[in-house]
């Protein structure tokens, strides 16, 4: 979303200075093209992506607790208050392992629409955003709503800003998984048999930056499918909990800003990314 708004950025930028030079009354085109951008950036912040940090909701009610804030829906009371139940859930079990996590905003959306317009994949369960939590009211739990917030405490905790990919996917989202306890994927006997039957990806731990996030997307979405990306990442990083202990996980969330993900790996449990996999592999 934020690649997407930073080109329609740049090219309301050029649009402007291009019509700019050739407009005969200069002043008349300043001011409509500026009540043109207010008029946009209004849209934006009652019905579009920055509606969670808008000072105005129009339609929603909110629950508020010293860890989260849910805006729901007026009319779903009844449903705003058990996804606020959900939400609290959610950031215990982030705190168990993140130690203090931020506030958190989580948005209820109620269809496909709302998933879009709020900035995130409109088919998801939910997604994260630097302000927030979007949150499908359909599909809603507990274990998404942590899922969501890990992805935005592990760039809290790490110091490395949200969007800069310099965790592998296969580690950010297994990590959220974990924590969101989403063992509902595969079960260790399932993923041996994606192995037996070669749809396993063995190349997951090399899908890296921007081109590894893109394939993780065609895969999720298009190619193998969410239950075997998520339930291999999940049962990767739950191997590596169970193996070396969440202080050393921990540890390796705050070593990777001074070094690569793959170096402050070695560091830290004394083996590269695909010996552990390796290791993964024998232990299913």
């Amino acid at each position: 979303m934020y690649l997407f708004l930073g080109l329609i950025a740049v090219w309301v930028l050029l649009d402007l200075g291009w019509g700019y030079r050739k407009a005969k009354d200069k002043r008349s085109y300043l001011v409509k093209s500026l009540a043109g951008m207010v008029a946009v950036a209004l849209i934006f912040f009652l019905f579009g992506p920055f509606f969670m940090i808008s000072p105005i909701k129009i339609g929603y009610s909110s629950l508020v607790s010293t860890d989260v804030t849910v805006y729901y829906p007026s009319v779903r009371t009844t449903q705003g208050k058990q996804i606020f139940e959900m939400a609290q859930q959610a950031v215990q079990k982030n705190r168990d392992f993140y130690g203090q996590v931020d506030h958190t905003k989580v948005l209820v959306a109620t269809s496909d629409l709302d998933m879009l317009r709020f900035g995130v994949y409109p088919k998801g369960n939910g997604g994260g955003l630097s302000w927030g939590v979007v949150i499908r009211e359909s599909r809603a739990s507990w274990n998404i709503i942590a899922h969501e917030m890990s992805h935005k405490n592990l760039s809290k905790v790490s110091g490395i800003a949200a969007g800069t990919l310099k965790y592998p996917r296969w580690f950010d989202e297994g990590l959220a998984s974990y924590l969101g306890s989403m063992d509902y994927y595969l079960k260790p006997n399932e993923l041996a048999r994606e192995v037996q039957e070669g749809r396993y990806q063995h190349n997951i731990t090399h899908w890296q930056g921007l081109p590894g996030t893109i394939t993780w997307i065609y895969h999720t979405f298009y190619g193998s499918g969410a239950h075997l990306i998520y339930g291999q990442t999940y049962l990767m990083v739950k191997f590596l909990f169970d193996t070396y202990g969440k202080d050393k996980v921990y540890q390796l969330v705050t070593a990777t800003p001074q070094a690569n993900f793959d170096q402050a790996f070695l560091e830290t449990f004394g083996l590269s990314v695909d010996q552990f996999h390796q290791e993964f592999l024998k232990s299913i």
